[in-house]
């Protein structure tokens, strides 16, 4: 497997190359590309499908990397539920919301007099983009597992 500072640095190798596809097939929209962006380095940087170990992203998140504790302990590593496209990162995007949400309220209610469900309705949109910015980054990080993987098994067969 692959080491975490390989993956982040082929999937930052990898963001220009997406751009320009995206860009080709007619997402021209500066809006999009940028939350895109974001989902991307989010999906990257935080959301990775190596959460489920002590791993670079789990250390990114700081003092709150106690927030993924359980998650570390209910999902085995490199399950389908932790690296599969799609299911893995709806499960630690809804993961994260169900955790946050004791905290959202709190701030919500004691500390800022705003509303959060409104503020995620106005934006539903932009969080969809950002949504498929994780998901990509994870899909990359996901394919790189796999060829490795595929690579060492060849390697084994051809030494033997």
């Amino acid at each position: 497997m692959p080491s975490g500072k390989t993956h982040t640095s082929l999937n930052l190798f990898a963001l220009p190359f997406l751009l320009f596809l995206l860009i080709s097939y007619g997402f021209t929209s500066w809006g999009f590309l940028l939350w895109f962006c974001g989902g991307f380095i989010a999906g990257t940087y935080f959301l990775s499908p190596d959460l489920d170990t002590r791993s670079t992203p789990y250390r990114a998140w700081g003092p709150l990397r106690v927030l993924w504790y359980p998650y570390q302990v209910i999902m085995p590593h490199r399950s389908p539920l932790t690296h599969m496209p799609i299911i893995g990162d709806v499960l630690r995007v809804l993961y994260f919301v169900c955790v946050s949400i004791p905290i959202v309220h709190v701030l919500d209610t004691y500390v800022y007099d705003v509303n959060v469900k409104e503020i995620l309705m106005r934006y539903k949109s932009e969080l969809v983009i950002i949504f498929f910015g994780i998901v990509t980054a994870s899909t990359l990080h996901i394919m790189v597992d796999i060829m490795n993987t595929k690579r060492k098994r060849l390697w084994k067969k051809r030494r033997k």
